[in-house]
């Protein structure tokens, strides 16, 4: 049960709609299924208690049209399933009973009050930007209805006099009653407005932040791709790190496996020579000091050769 009411006071709400819409439409719905109750409840007691089958029959034909509202909203008539929760009741309830005289005095009471209350619901339900003319139409109906309402009563019947000087007294029988609908209205007009500003403020606030939210996911978007940026150098940097790296070992393993052979050579022949003063053995071991010297000036060529490279990189790189 209750998960049904609930299904139907959301009829016709959509997700494009704003808060204040989806709020309308909603109190369209809860209004229309409460004054249903309503109606259920009193068609009993007439039947039942009064036996005013009359009056059963008025209050079944507006049951009908408030549990037609939600399947109206839900088809998204929201205009008209607001009109009719707004004009045909009244009609049902108060015109009819006045046409056919199927009433009694103590509605001179409540039937004045309920079209004041009434007074104040357009500005609740319509827009008063969109629909100012639903509005004016709705509240000069009712404002009327408020005024004249007894007037239409006294024509139509025949009450006892005390009812008649009642009525005639503006003060006590009219005044309270306008008292009510204006009230309502500009209690209504007041919190419309209050809220009204509350929502652009609410709004602009969410704007901001909505802004601030795709700056900073700009700036993170921008720092991962300076952190990927940094990675690749360093990456980068490691590579060309560890090419150096070898490279020195490779100088290393020349200076120390290349070069001590012809250095060891030529440093034997010179020793030798020392203790020779023989020209022809001298000149022998200066002859065979010409290979390990070829050799040795090779290996210089290889490792300067290594080192240009490794200059090289550092120009590139820079």
């Amino acid at each position: 049960m209750l998960r049904n009411i609930k299904y139907w006071t959301k009829a016709g709400i959509h997700s494009e709609m704003d808060d204040d819409q989806k709020r309308k439409v909603f109190l369209t719905n809860a209004m229309s299924l409460f004054l249903a109750a309503v109606m259920i409840l009193v068609g009993l007691n007439d039947i039942l208690n009064t036996e005013n089958y009359l009056a059963a029959y008025r209050r079944g034909g507006v049951l009908v049209l408030m549990l037609l509202i939600p399947y109206l909203n839900h088809k998204r008539f929201y205009n008209l399933s607001k009109s009719i929760f707004l004009f045909f009741p009244s009609i049902i309830l108060l015109g009819i009973p006045i046409l056919i005289g199927d009433f009694y005095p103590g509605q001179f009471i409540w039937f004045q009050y309920a079209s004041a209350v009434f007074c104040s619901v357009p500005f609740l339900l319509f827009d008063l930007e969109k629909h100012a003319g639903y509005i004016t139409v709705f509240f000069i109906y009712y404002l009327t209805v408020t005024l004249f309402i007894d007037k239409l009563l006294l024509f139509y019947s025949e009450p006892p006099q005390a009812m008649v000087e009642l009525v005639s007294n503006f003060t006590d029988f009219k005044l309270p009653p306008l008292f009510v609908a204006f009230f309502s209205t500009t209690t209504l007009l007041w919190y419309n407005r209050s809220n009204s500003k509350y929502e652009k403020k609410l709004k602009s606030t969410n704007q901001e932040l909505e802004e601030t939210q795709e700056e900073l996911i700009a700036k993170n978007e921008e720092y991962e791709a300076i952190n990927r940026n940094l990675e690749a150098l360093v990456e980068e940097r490691t590579k060309l790190i560890e090419s150096k790296n070898r490279q020195i070992i490779d100088y290393a393993n020349i200076n120390a496996h290349k070069v001590r052979g012809p250095l060891a050579r030529i440093m034997g022949l010179i020793n030798v020579s020392q203790f020779s003063r023989d020209p022809d053995d001298l000149k022998s071991l200066f002859e065979k000091l010409g290979p390990p010297s070829e050799e040795l000036n090779l290996i210089i060529g290889e490792i300067n050769k290594t080192l240009e490279q490794v200059d090289g990189d550092d120009v590139e790189e820079e």
